[in-house]
């Protein structure tokens, strides 16, 4: 499969109309969503990261897009042929991209947004008397992931955000309904991994469910979604935030044990959750604990030399996008210089020689890849786009 792409590096790219590259970028996504023709991309020429994103988005359209089932698919490679749909965690992935490219350009990705979000529901299923995504689309036996519906549910609470429609808010809200239905008293709290696994309680169930919870509040002023936050938040803060200041992978349900392994989206969602609550609340002691752990974060995982943060293309993104928002919430600018300097490293160093994005934010002289995965193509879109958006 020939792959295009534009403006290799910053480089390159140098003394070009950024507005004309862009158009370029998205002539490579064919005839737009459901028939539409595309329009010219209207970000502001002078963003960087959103150049980076339009190329990064264009990219993924031209080589993953499934057009029959206006899908996306899970990874791509020299003589694989025809994708499978993605699973459901880089299919959320994929959804926050667009939702973050239709936050600052809506005359380009809204439509982009509008048909994925209305293809994704082909992944609901229904068992045990409540609906919720699947980890590929129907019809299959049920495979159902509570983790994967607070992601899920986060992306769409995004993507309600962008399009404003109720039907995106009432599909946001029943992939929540599924994720909190993996919560019971057991610990006094916490969201197990897997529907039919309930032997540990996971952070990353708890924390991007509360992210969700929060950012339904902050869009619908609906007081049980704050409420739901703060009972989650304060359970995950009570057992598995470490005395380091990161938050711990689980603790079992037998014996309470706690495996600390440290993983970058655990912590960056409490970060985000933290951020949230302190606007909504006013409370100073989430600013405080989101400051905690993000100056923890930057020492565990950010590299001081360029920037690059030491982690998997999806946990990376989702660290970055959280000192944007602390840096929202606190407005000091020494975050916002941390989330910068990752997302050049990420452009300037961790693609292989075709334009396509390892799964190493802190990779040098990239191979060419060999299976290409949507997951971090769409990471590094996301991350693109929401720095280059504000996020009030």
């Amino acid at each position: 499969m020939k792959e295009e792409k534009i403006g290799q590096s910053e480089g390159r790219c140098r003394g070009l109309d950024w507005g004309l590259v862009a158009a370029a970028v998205w002539a490579l996504c064919g005839t737009g969503c459901a028939g539409h023709a595309p329009s010219a991309p209207s970000f502001p020429a002078s963003s960087r990261a959103a150049l980076w994103g339009a190329e990064a988005i264009g990219q993924i359209r031209s080589a993953f897009y499934l057009p029959e089932q206006r899908l996306y698919g899970e990874e791509i490679g020299p003589g694989r042929g025809r994708p499978r749909p993605a699973f459901l965690w880089p299919s959320s992935v994929m959804l926050s991209a667009l939702a973050a490219a239709a936050r600052v350009d809506r005359q380009t990705y809204l439509l982009m947004l509008r048909e994925y979000v209305d293809a994704l529901r082909t992944y609901r299923t229904q068992r045990n008397g409540i609906t919720g995504f699947d980890v590929w689309p129907a019809p299959k036996p049920t495979d159902r992931y509570y983790d994967d519906n607070a992601w899920i549910a986060l992306a769409l609470a995004e993507t309600y955000n962008a399009t404003q429609e109720q039907r995106d808010l009432e599909l946001t809200d029943e992939a929540l309904r599924f994720a909190l239905s993996g919560e019971d008293a057991k610990l006094g709290g916490g969201i197990y991994w897997h529907e039919d696994r309930h032997d540990r309680k996971h952070a990353v169930s708890t924390a991007p469910a509360t992210c969700a919870a929060l950012e339904l509040f902050r869009a619908t002023g609906n007081r049980s979604y704050l409420a739901t936050g703060k009972r989650l938040y304060a359970w995950t803060a009570a057992h598995l935030l470490d005395s380091d200041s990161l938050y711990a992978d689980s603790i079992a349900v037998a014996d309470g044990t706690i495996d600390h392994a440290k993983y970058t989206y655990n912590s960056a969602m409490m970060i985000r959750c933290a951020c949230l609550l302190h606007a909504a609340t006013g409370e100073s002691r989430y600013l405080l604990q989101a400051q905690a752990t993000a100056r923890a974060a930057e020492a565990y995982w950010v590299r001081p030399s360029d920037g690059a943060i030491r982690a998997e293309s999806a946990m990376a993104g989702r660290l970055c996008e959280a000192f944007g928002f602390l840096r929202d919430e606190d407005g000091d600018p020494h975050w916002a210089l941390i989330a910068a300097r990752a997302t050049k490293c990420l452009h300037d160093h961790c693609r292989d020689p075709n334009g396509w994005y390892t799964n190493r934010w802190d990779a040098q002289n990239v191979a060419a890849l060999d299976p290409i995965r949507l997951i971090d193509q769409a990471a590094a879109a996301r991350a693109f786009w929401a720095t280059a958006r504000d996020r009030h």
